[in-house]
């Protein structure tokens, strides 16, 4: 459980998808059940601060008649349909500033990713630009590596091509403010209907979890995943000489301390490949390799494909589930 609550913001413009307020909205809900609490807050805000119609005919009312709190929101999302104001309100204008002078960071949805191009807020990074159904003008963005994908998470910033994207968009955005395995829990209830069956309370504790010394070892070594720990340093923090700690994992776990510390790092870079749109070499970097050719190495032969094949299976794996 996160000791801070993570904020979003949703700015709805007129004729904004349902769809994809309903897929942000229901990810955030399903996070918040898997955690027990709620981590995840939101708001909905509508410039004018007036009620809006959805793409459905769905008339929406703005949680907030007001643009401030922007120094506490995580993520302000724009969303907006295929009618684009001609004009952008001064006060969304500052509020979005704002957000992005405190460390927030923003996103855009379907033609809410039009509106951040045209401000001026995806300048010199990788995005995806939706003109909407019609095409909409082409305005040119030189300033913008556009990109032809469902969605982009790139340096504070989250731009949606719209439609189920919107899932896979807020799972990678939850994968990297939150942990991969939480993404990945919403994404299975997103995708099934249902969250995954949990252990009973009362089901006996693994051997490494009914051995506090095993535990406070692999603690160690998951706070430690990008700067893995050389193994004496680990021993010695845990009262244990090098041969000790050996002679205590492989009678808990069955392996050496080395061979279970490797396997948690190949995880976590599995999970990172499977749930966020991080460049391979940054996954490498956070899995603790100081090679991208190590690192792809070592996925090869845990899993037996590469892992850019990896990504490629998972999102695979989702759309068959969406679409099964």
């Amino acid at each position: 459980m996160f000791l801070t609550m993570v904020r979003v913001s949703f700015v709805l413009f007129p004729g904004f998808p349902m769809l994809a307020y309903a897929l942000a909205r229901e990810a955030l809900d399903i996070a918040n059940r898997v955690l027990g609490d709620v981590t995840f807050g939101c708001d909905t805000r509508i410039p004018g601060h007036v009620q809006t119609t959805a793409s459905n005919g769905a008339v929406m009312a703005p949680d907030r008649a007001d643009w401030d709190g922007a120094d506490s929101i995580d993520l302000a999302l724009v969303i907006c349909g295929d009618t684009v104001p001609a004009r952008i309100p001064n006060g969304f204008q500052a509020y979005l500033a704002r957000v992005a002078e405190a460390g927030g960071r923003l996103g855009g949805v379907d033609t809410g990713t039009l509106i951040l191009a045209r401000i001026g807020h995806l300048d010199g990074r990788r995005a995806v630009v939706s003109r909407g159904a019609g095409g909409g003008p082409q305005d040119p963005f030189p300033a913008i590596d556009i990109c032809d994908r469902p969605h982009v998470l790139d340096d504070r910033r989250l731009t949606v091509a719209g439609g189920v994207a919107v899932g896979d968009a807020i799972c990678a955005w939850i994968a990297e403010v939150a942990t991969p395995a939480l993404a990945d829990e919403v994404a299975h209830a997103l995708a099934t209907g249902r969250l995954r069956d949990r252990p009973s309370p009362d089901e006996p504790a693994s051997t490494a979890q009914s051995d506090p010394v095993i535990a406070a070892m692999e603690a160690k070594m998951r706070a430690h995943m990008a700067n893995p720990l050389p193994l004496s340093d680990l021993a010695d923090s845990l009262g244990l000489s090098r041969k000790a700690l050996r002679g205590r994992c492989v009678r808990a776990l069955g392996v050496k301390p080395s061979d279970f510390y490797l396997d948690l790092r190949l995880r976590h870079g599995a999970d990172l490949l499977r749930h966020t749109a991080m460049p391979i070499s940054q996954i490498a970097e956070a899995s603790g390799f100081d090679t991208l050719a190590g690192f792809s190495r070592s996925i090869r032969n845990a899993l037996g494909v590469s892992p850019s094949a990896v990504r490629k299976m998972a999102r695979a794996a989702k759309m068959v589930a969406k679409y099964a």
